[in-house]
């Protein structure tokens, strides 16, 4: 069962409302949380612990059943069902709550100055200050409470209580004035919420590709504050952020389906680019990190999408999206390297994408295959939009800028058997070269040497980078290598379709294909978490993650459309 509350939070598309199973052991529990204010705030917007009882105040014990559209749950005393409940989202950020005799109680995390009080109207309203977030309840049919002990400056054990017989209730969570009780209850925002997975779900076609779908529409959060766009953050658990090279991977997820959400990826992240050029390593709705960046994967995105859809974008967002290249490509020419004839370095494992890859495993920066290659894509990528767009000086300035980079790529990182990766103020220390990062110049086709071509494909095999379930990050057969390691040897989606792309520009179509089954077999086997251990396929750290869905569903496009053509 792929649609397993447990590992998959509850949402809608453009909410920021959410209801996820957090905590350890005993402590583990159903939250109603809100996910705005990015990953590094400890409580990561939970609001309220749910419990749910009897009118005798037993407790009951849920099993939960999650939909698109609504999460349902059948309540348990003891062996005996006894009641169900039932959560939707509507309009704007109300949570629905339908019932039939249980009592629903949302119980306020706590913090320093939370606190209920009435309105001048005599209405209910939770402040839970430490989120800077209000709770307003409503009930069209049933009863609502709201209790707490007041303690000189605030009130202790905050909690909504929701009760009847045929409950159709909610919340609205608001940070400023509360909105208008909505008009319409549960089975509306039910029907809308279904309608509006049903029009918008890439596909259809099993139960991997529906929970793809949904997490790319789930995990979509409403232009807001920071972000000047509606954002697919990775995930709604613990990656409530984009990052700035997510965002490339996931813009490709949802490119046929909806053009302007994929554009909106690349805005989220370049409307916050520095002058210089310089990338934000994430945004979320209160702000931009600039302490990393992320490796320029943006220009080979755009070029993939353009050559599945020349009308992709628009004229005005190719004029954009060019001129955020050029100030980008400006950027790593310029601040990362000492000089013209230096290639462009890493400052810290984050910077690449890469966190702790084994070739960081003496700090930074470092020099390494894939950042040339990446730039090297970008200037290509800037050259054939300039083309378009009538600025042939440009474009010609620019296809000599990927010629000289693929330059001092072979001429200072090919050894003679693969691309090495060194250190920028200890050239000659040798670095662990057993990582995936060396095949990134695959991707460069055809202006890759055909011999280099060979070559790395045979190392590749010999270092037995792909296992039964995909490519490895690190190939186990190093010393390096760990199950569970994050970029030592899990397989991740972004370097799996890299891969794939690599592979198709060298014309090694069968190859391609059979990492793609591979990796699609994974996904419907043990979900779309964040990366998977590369010898079992198990599912490791976060459960529902935003790239992953949206690599297989390229996948399943590219086996659909393209296979039967390349081979």
């Amino acid at each position: 069962m792929l649609f397993d509350f447990d590992k998959v939070p509850f949402s809608r598309h453009q909410r920021f409302t959410t209801l996820s199973m957090m905590g350890e052991g005993a402590d583990r529990a159903l939250h109603l949380r809100f996910v705005a204010g990015g990953d590094e705030r400890p409580s990561l917007g939970k609001l309220c612990h749910i419990r749910f009882e009897d009118e005798a105040g037993r407790e009951l014990t849920p099993t939960f059943e999650l939909t698109p559209s609504a999460l349902n749950v059948a309540l348990y005393l003891g062996e005996q069902k006894v009641a169900n409940a039932a959560f939707a989202i509507g309009e704007g950020e109300v949570l629905h709550i339908k019932s039939d005799g249980a009592v629903i109680v949302f119980a306020l995390n706590g913090s320093r100055y939370d606190y209920a009080h009435k309105t001048a109207l005599g209405a209910d309203c939770v402040v839970a200050a430490g989120e800077n977030l209000r709770l307003t309840p409503f009930a069209h049919k049933g009863n609502v409470s709201v209790s707490g002990q007041w303690r000189r400056d605030h009130a202790d054990n905050v909690e909504v209580c929701f009760s009847g017989v045929a409950l159709d209730a909610g919340l609205m969570l608001h940070e400023r004035l509360a909105p208008n009780v909505p008009n319409r209850g549960f089975a509306e925002a039910t029907t809308q919420s279904a309608a509006s997975f049903a029009s918008w779900c890439l596909s259809s076609k099993g139960e991997a590709a529906e929970l793809a779908s949904y997490l790319l529409w789930a995990n979509t959060v409403p232009m807001k504050g920071a972000l000047t766009a509606p954002a697919i953050y990775m995930s709604k658990n613990h990656m409530i952020n984009i990052w700035s090279w997510d965002n490339a991977f996931s813009a490709l997820g949802v490119a046929e389906n909806d053009p302007q959400l994929a554009f909106d990826q690349f805005a989220a992240i370049f409307d916050h680019q520095d002058e210089s050029g310089l990338l934000p390593d994430f945004v979320h709705d209160k702000g931009a990190s600039f302490s990393f960046t992320k490796p320029p994967v943006h220009g080979w995105a755009i070029s993939l999408m353009l050559q599945r859809n020349s009308d992709q974008f628009s004229a005005d967002q190719l004029a954009y999206l060019r001129e955020k290249l050029v100030c980008q490509f400006s950027y790593w020419m310029t601040h990362t390297r000492a000089g013209d004839q230096s290639l462009p370095s890493y400052a810290h494992g984050n910077d690449s994408g890469w966190d702790n890859a084994s070739f960081f495993a003496e700090g930074g920066p470092v020099i390494g295959p894939d950042l040339p290659t990446f730039l090297a894509l970008t200037a290509r990528a800037i050259a054939q939009l300039a083309h378009s767009a009538g600025e042939i000086a440009q474009a010609r300035h620019f296809e000599v800028q990927e010629d000289r980079l693929i330059a001092l790529l072979l001429d200072q990182l090919w050894d003679g058997l693969t691309f090495q990766v060194r250190l920028l103020h200890e050239p000659t220390k040798p670095l662990p070269d057993e990582s995936l990062i060396q095949f990134m110049p695959l991707l460069l086709g055809g202006k890759l040497p055909a011999e280099i071509s060979a070559k790395l494909l045979q190392r590749f095999d010999d270092l037995g980078m792909v296992t039964a379930w995909g490519p490895a990050t690190e190939s186990p057969k190093s010393n390096f290598y760990e199950d569970d390691g994050y970029w030592r040897g899990p397989i991740w989606a972004p370097t799996t379709l890299l891969i794939v792309e690599g592979l198709r520009a060298q014309n090694e179509h069968e190859r391609a294909h059979d990492i793609m089954q591979k990796y699609q077999h994974l996904c419907e086997t043990s979900g779309m978490a964040e990366n998977f251990d590369a010898l079992s396929g198990v599912a490791l750290r976060d459960k529902a993650f935003a790239w992953t869905s949206a690599v297989y569903l390229r996948f399943a496009q590219l086996l659909a459309n393209d296979f039967g053509k390349e081979i």
